[in-house]
């Protein structure tokens, strides 16, 4: 009874605010966190709410009896302990001392509730409680658009026209939607086990699809098309691996060698296609001065964890370097905002936690060989290539950072004798393709 009530109750509960919290501040009423005005009043309900949704999951984990295997699995990520730990530092030398406090708590917040969820989650589980997350962030996206345009659209300078539906931007909206695309292959792949919920999956597909084009923004739509075909590369290769041979993946890799030199050679006219110049619409001239300014200040151990963008005057000076009509409220760019942030130190740190997750999501994929395996090696596909052009670590949202925490605890290597939950993902289809039985969840 009690198994019952976790599974249709608390823990969809405990799953949705998580995720509301994890994009509450790129939405229609997040709220910019201003020092000035009413900091306590914006962050104080968002801290309450990550402290009930970690009891929650601390409650659930007691229940089930699973906590035991949390410890070990951090004993193996101390990379990231050592990340967080560094973070947890710069309090010491922080410019806003309240802000960098609320940014630790949303860190280690969300850090250990996404472990958590990487342990004893299967991967097909959480697609299928983010896919109907997406479902409902589109729905509520389209809806502002259609009929509240003054809110889902830009109505007027500079971009006149292009949805962001929910969000307070076109590039959150539109990236975030090009990786809700790829729940849906996923879902109609490795998760249904029915022709007609598989095909049901379309659906919500093509509507998330919508999204991303309607936003018109450059760096949503090569998401879309980068996680796209890696997801396609991935069913097409679980389908016909048993016929490949050395010489194909030889092939293959100087296929994908030439057009990655084409690409790289050409992106002007790529660029182009989209209304876009390789300045990125001119985020490379002011990374440029970014650079510069936190190599000549405070270069080894930055600024203080999320303190940076909080300075009215930094802002101001970075419009004025760069001459743009609008303030810059982040560097878009993850790693420039960690350097920022923490200095040469914390994107050391961040790099060396980054490479540790794509090393075991890659090691997990191949030595399991099934759809579903190849998911943590897409979530950091996306990790890594969104927060190119876009910030998205833990500067305005932690969503992206909790899909990276998951993927790696869930490919986390247990002690001999030990399986952790999220480790049980097979599918209905792989375990059919495999002759063997499927396993309960």
């Amino acid at each position: 009874m009690l198994k019952k009530g976790l599974n249709f109750f608390v823990e969809p509960v405990a799953f949705a605010v998580l995720f509301f919290l994890t994009i509450k501040r790129i939405i229609w009423g997040g709220g910019w966190i201003s020092i000035y005005e009413s900091t306590t009043g914006n962050i104080l309900p968002e801290c309450l709410l990550w402290a009930l949704v970690g009891g929650s999951f601390l409650w659930i984990s007691k229940q089930k009896k699973n906590l035991s295997m949390v410890g070990m699995a951090w004993r193996r990520n101390w990379i990231l302990v050592g990340f967080i730990l560094f973070a947890m530092g710069s309090l010491f030398w922080s410019e806003y001392i309240l802000v960098s406090f609320y940014r630790v708590f949303v860190l280690i917040a969300c850090s250990v509730i996404a472990a958590y969820i990487g342990i004893t989650t299967p991967s097909n589980i959480l697609i299928r409680n983010l896919a109907w997350f997406f479902i409902i962030v589109a729905g509520l996206s389209y809806a502002l658009a259609l009929f509240l345009p003054g809110i889902g659209t830009f109505i007027g300078y500079p971009y006149f026209g292009t949805w962001r539906g929910l969000f307070i931007s076109k590039n959150y909206m539109g990236s975030l939607m090009a990786f809700g695309s790829i729940l849906f292959l996923f879902k109609t792949q490795a998760v249904e086990k029915s022709i007609s919920h598989r095909l049901l999956s379309l659906f919500p597909y093509l509507l998330i699809a919508g999204l991303v084009f309607l936003s018109r923004s450059a760096t949503a739509i090569i998401l879309f098309v980068i996680l796209n075909l890696g997801s396609l590369v991935v069913f097409s290769w679980a389908r016909w691996k048993h016929r490949l041979q050395r010489g194909h993946y030889i092939a293959l890799g100087f296929l994908f060698a030439g057009v990655l030199i084409l690409t790289l050679t050409n992106l002007d006219p790529i660029f182009g296609l989209l209304n876009k110049n390789t300045t990125l619409t001119g985020r490379v001239p002011m990374w440029s001065y970014l650079i510069g300014n936190g190599l000549s200040k405070h270069a080894l151990l930055g600024n203080g964890f999320g303190a940076t963008w909080m300075s009215d005057q930094f802002r101001t000076a970075t419009q004025a370097a760069i001459g743009w009509d609008l303030e810059a409220l982040v560097s878009d760019n993850g790693w420039l905002d960690i350097f920022l942030h923490l200095g040469l130190v914390g994107v050391v740190l961040l790099t060396l936690t980054v490479l540790l997750c794509v090393y075991r999501t890659a090691k997990h994929a191949l030595k399991e060989r099934t759809i579903i395996s190849f998911f943590p090696a897409l979530v950091m596909l996306f990790f890594v290539t969104a927060n190119i052009s876009l910030s998205f670590i833990l500067e305005l949202e932690s969503f992206a950072w909790f899909l990276m925490v998951f993927a790696l605890f869930s490919t986390t290597p247990h002690p001999p004798g030990i399986q952790s939950m999220g480790g049980r993902e097979n599918s209905y289809h792989e375990d059919q393709e495999n002759n063997q039985p499927r396993k309960n969840i």
